[in-house]
């Protein structure tokens, strides 16, 4: 008895040391480098073809959150993120909802694709969404309209997010839904209350953590996606300004680029520095972003 008591306990010590490196890494990952984001010794810059001319620092990030072009990159990216993730959850809240409380024909093969879609490389959705918009019907439809979804700065946006976090806030929603007590929604229902009222009064309210959860997890993946937005929309930077709406030019969109690719687009360029900046930035709205899905009561092992 003591032996199995003695293994017991080294199984535990085991495990709570294999999740202190796994803390201790991640902790160390991320801020190992946090001093460097401090400006030590300032210069300015005085090149034309460049977007940032204003004050920056020698020492690795520095000063990125004073550049303009950051702010402007930083908006349009959550700007953008909310819109799909509202798009995603006024589509995939229903959905979820008859995935789990009816019997639809090829609900396995549904499972399958959305889960698939998880797994898969963005960058092939990208090059999916490209072939899609490019050719057949969708091509002739936006011809006749007179406008085009790829390589726009709205709704190519929209789009090319739309795929990966409306899949990621499905998985989620159903979990929520599948989580209720189905005796709650039968009581209601033997009470004369119709589908779409018990739909309102008890189904919502009762998953509504995991749905604000699914939520979240949508706005984030689709704040961090980068394969399918560099493949479908490009870079900003790289597109003639009179491809940019009015708007858009009020606004000097066409200084700016989303987040994620803009990191990308200034380590190509040679800006380590800068790149890293706008990482570190992603990982802190990640970072918030999961403290509050765990606050509200959203488990992470559904996703």
């Amino acid at each position: 008895m003591s032996g199995s008591r003695a293994r017991a306990h080294l199984f535990i010590a085991l495990c709570y040391a294999c999740t202190l490196v796994v803390v201790l890494s991640s902790c160390w990952l991320f801020l190992s480098n946090v001093d460097q984001l401090v400006p030590a010794e300032t210069v300015q810059t005085t090149d034309t073809e460049s977007w940032r001319t204003e004050t920056l620092s020698r020492r690795f990030a520095g000063g990125f959150w004073e550049d303009p072009a950051f702010w402007r990159s930083m908006n349009l990216s959550v700007f953008t993120a909310t819109l799909t993730a509202l798009l995603a959850a006024l589509i995939g809240i229903p959905a979820a909802y008859a995935l789990t409380h009816y019997r639809i024909p090829g609900r396995g093969i549904i499972d399958v694709l959305f889960s698939s879609v998880i797994v898969l490389p963005a960058s092939a959705v990208g090059l999916c969404l490209i072939i899609m918009f490019q050719y057949g019907p969708l091509h002739g439809l936006q011809e006749n309209l007179g406008f085009q979804v790829p390589h726009t700065l709205l709704p190519g946006l929209v789009v090319a997010q739309l795929v990966l976090a409306l899949a990621m806030g499905l998985s989620a929603w159903r979990a929520a839904f599948a989580g209720v007590n189905p005796r709650f929604e039968h009581v209601a229902r033997s009470l004369g209350s119709s589908r779409w009222r018990t739909f309102w009064t008890v189904s919502l309210p009762s998953a509504k953590s995991g749905l604000i959860a699914g939520f979240i997890l949508a706005w984030v993946r689709a704040l961090a996606e980068f394969g399918a937005v560099l493949i479908f929309c490009g870079t900003f930077r790289e597109l003639p300004v009179s491809r940019f709406p009015g708007w858009a030019k009020d606004l000097q969109m066409q200084q700016a680029d989303y987040l994620s690719v803009g990191m990308w687009v200034e380590i190509e360029f040679g800006n380590i520095e800068y790149g890293f900046g706008i990482a570190f930035a992603l990982v802190l709205i990640s970072a918030v972003s999961v403290y509050a899905i765990h606050r509200i009561g959203g488990k992470g092992y559904v996703w």
